[in-house]
């Protein structure tokens, strides 16, 4: 049985996006081609990459980066730049907000939201940028990490809370870091290189690099001697 040529290209076989089919028995050659060619087509729309660059308007997309789908919200993304080879997993958030009134606030014109190469995102992954969220290369998110550089502000017991915001401030997660199940990082922190950040902490201070945090606050129990230390440090 012939399939027609498919009129896109697979992901090659370097980077994140390598696709590895083998056919285990000879007699289930068409079958197996059949599901083969449906999944280069099920594949096709199943993320978000270089390709699609027209489309959604990336402020840039690196070559072998993926977005998978479903994405939860993809809010303005000509204010988000994205590395090489970097993986977001289904069901993120990345959302640009620039703050100010925007009738009047001149449109930025650098990407607010910087995303490294070869950045690792697990599913549910959010980030919220209203200013500034800058994320080195080799950083790894484990599932449902939230990264926001602004908050609501509760000073008028008059008004809801919801409608209020402070001021936004910079965030910044250096290079080779990694950030476990649930961690959630506020407004004004600078976490640096190979930091390793335990689950479920709430980092609300900077964190030096080469170091351990765990904790809500985060709150830095070791530091390491060598940067490869950080993979094995959790």
């Amino acid at each position: 049985m012939q399939f027609p040529t498919l009129p896109f290209a697979l992901p090659g076989k370097s980077g994140l996006n390598s696709l590895r089919i083998n056919l285990v028995h000879p007699l289930m050659h068409s079958a197996a081609t059949a599901v083969v060619e449906f999944s280069r087509v099920t594949l096709r729309w199943a993320y978000v990459g270089s390709q699609d660059q027209e489309k959604f308007g990336f402020g840039s997309f690196g070559s072998g980066s993926i977005i998978e789908q479903p994405y939860s919200i993809l809010l303005q993304p000509q204010h988000i730049s994205i590395g090489n080879d970097t993986l977001i997993a289904a069901g993120a958030t990345l959302a640009v907000w620039p703050e100010g009134d925007p009738e009047t606030t001149p449109t930025p014109t650098e990407p607010l939201l910087r995303i490294g190469s070869r950045v690792w995102g697990a599913r549910g992954l959010s980030i919220v940028c209203h200013k500034s969220v800058v994320i080195g290369d080799d950083v790894w998110f484990g599932p449902g990490v939230y990264i926001t550089d602004a908050s609501h502000d509760s000073s008028d017991p008059d008004t809801p809370i919801g409608l209020l915001m402070e001021p936004a401030r910079d965030v910044r997660i250096g290079n080779g870091s990694w950030l476990g199940t649930g961690v959630v990082v506020l407004p004004g922190v600078t976490i640096g290189d190979h930091v390793a950040v335990g689950a479920n902490s709430v980092v609300c201070t900077d964190l030096p690099s080469n170091s351990v945090a765990v904790g809500s606050p985060a709150k830095v129990v070791r530091h390491l001697k060598s940067p490869t230390a950080a993979n094995s440090a959790l």
